[in-house]
């Protein structure tokens, strides 16, 4: 992971295995590099955290609550955990087009 990304693309996922392999593959081939990608693992009891670790990719980070807490509190603790000037969303169902970031970045910064 950057020590100083620029983005924390912030996610996340309570049993979400079905989709979790495209949404998180969907991140890491962004054309925009300098990002963290924090996931918050809300207690899943499926495969989404194997799916997430099979990604070897040193910008991927998982926070696991000590139990269920819901989305919402969730995203609070990866707001407080992330390390990006600016956090974009991301849902464990949802696929990014590959110029996604880079062009948030460009408005954001342009």
């Amino acid at each position: 992971m950057p020590t100083n990304p620029l983005v924390t693309v912030l996610m996340t996922v309570y049993n979400g295995a079905e989709y979790l392999n495209a949404s998180v593959q969907s991140i890491i081939d962004q054309t925009f590099k300098n990002f963290e990608f924090l996931i918050v693992n809300d207690c899943s009891t499926d495969d989404s955290v194997k799916i997430i670790k099979s990604f070897k990719d040193d910008r991927v980070v998982i926070y696991d609550n000590e139990r269920n807490l819901g989305q919402t509190k969730s995203l609070n603790i990866g707001l407080r955990l992330a390390k990006g000037k600016y956090v974009a969303r991301m849902d464990a169902d949802d696929v990014a087009f590959p110029l996604w970031l880079e062009k948030m970045v460009e408005h954001m910064t342009g």
